[in-house]
C-alpha cells in the first residue's frame, strides 16, 4: 500500500491519499481489505466529477452550437431576402421591358397608320436653317411620340430610348464623355425654328439607356408650348457643324398630337 502514498488531493472532502490511507490501515491489516475500502471511497465520487465535467463540456458544446445555428439562421434569412429583391428587381425591370417593347410595337403601328413609316423627309425650312448655321451631314436620329415626361418644365428633359435610336450620330470621345456621365453642349434647332444651346447627356431610364436633352430645354417647351403636346409625333434629326464638327439637333413636330394632323 505503500505505493499509494502521495500528498495530492482526491475526491473526498480534498482529503489526501496519505489521509486516507492511514485511516485504511488502522481499521484493518489485511492488504485485501485495505484496496476495497480505498476503492469504495474514491471511486464513487470519482466517477461522479467524471460524470459531471462530461454534462458540463456536452452543456458548452450545446450552447456553442445553437449560437451557431441562430447566426446561421439569420444570416440565411439575410441572404433570402437580399435573393428575394434580387429577384422582385429583375422581375420588376423584366415588366418594365415588356412593357417598353409593347408600347414600341404599338407606336410602330400607329405610325404606319398615320403614314409616318417610313418617316418624312425633313421639311426644306429646317433644311435650310441647318444650312445657314454651316451645318451637313444631316441624320435622323428618332422619330416619336412624346410622352408626358418630355413636356414638364419640372423635369425638364428629352429623352430618346437607345432602343429607338436610328442613327449612330456621336463619334468615340463623345460616346466616352456620355458614357462618363458627363454633359456636353449642343445646338439645337426649336420646332418653332428658332436656335438656342442644350446640353445632353446620357441616363438610364426604367430598364434602358437613353440620351437626354435637358440644360435650357425647359425654354424651349416654353417657347414651342403651342405646338409640343402629349402624343405629338416628333422628329429629332442630328447635324454637325464645321469647322468643330460641333453637335447640333433639329426637333420638328411631323404630327400633332391631339388631332393627327401631319405637319408639312
Amino acid at each position: 500500500m505503500s505505493k499509494l502514498t502521495s500528498k495530492e488531493k482526491i475526491d473526498d472532502c480534498n482529503r489526501s491519499w496519505l489521509e486516507l490511507l492511514n485511516d485504511v490501515e488502522a481499521s484493518t491489516s489485511s492488504e485485501s481489505e485495505k484496496l476495497h475500502k480505498l476503492t469504495q471511497m474514491v471511486l464513487p465520487k470519482f466517477v461522479a466529477r467524471l460524470v459531471a465535467e462530461k454534462e458540463e463540456k456536452m452543456m458548452i458544446e450545446k450552447e456553442g452550437l445553437k449560437s451557431c445555428h441562430e447566426a446561421g439562421v439569420e444570416g440565411k434569412q439575410d441572404y433570402l431576402t437580399g435573393k428575394q429583391k434580387k429577384q422582385k428587381t429583375r422581375g420588376n425591370k423584366k415588366k418594365q421591358q415588356k412593357i417598353n417593347n409593347q408600347r414600341k410595337g404599338q407606336d410602330s403601328e400607329k405610325l404606319m397608320e398615320m403614314g409616318l413609316e417610313p418617316p418624312p423627309d425633313m421639311p426644306q425650312v429646317f433644311q435650310d436653317c441647318i444650312r445657314d448655321l454651316g451645318g451637313s451631314e444631316i441624320k435622323l436620329v428618332i422619330q416619336k411620340f412624346l410622352q408626358v415626361s418630355d413636356l414638364r418644365s419640372q423635369q425638364n428633359r428629352l429623352s430618346m430610348s437607345l432602343k429607338q435610336i436610328r442613327s449612330l450620330f456621336v463619334n468615340e470621345d463623345e460616346d466616352r464623355m456620355l458614357n462618363a456621365k458627363r454633359q456636353m453642349a449642343v445646338i439645337l434647332v426649336e420646332p418653332c425654328l428658332s436656335v438656342s444651346t442644350v446640353n445632353l447627356a446620357k441616363w438610364s431610364i426604367g430598364s434602358s439607356m437613353s440620351y437626354i436633352i435637358n440644360g435650357d430645354y425647359s425654354k424651349v417647351l416654353k417657347n414651342n408650348r403651342d405646338s409640343l403636346k402629349p402624343n405629338a409625333v416628333v422628329q429629332i434629326w442630328s447635324f454637325r457643324i464645321q469647322p468643330n464638327s460641333q453637335l447640333g439637333f433639329a426637333l420638328i413636330k411631323v404630327a400633332d398630337g391631339e388631332d393627327g394632323h401631319v405637319i408639312n
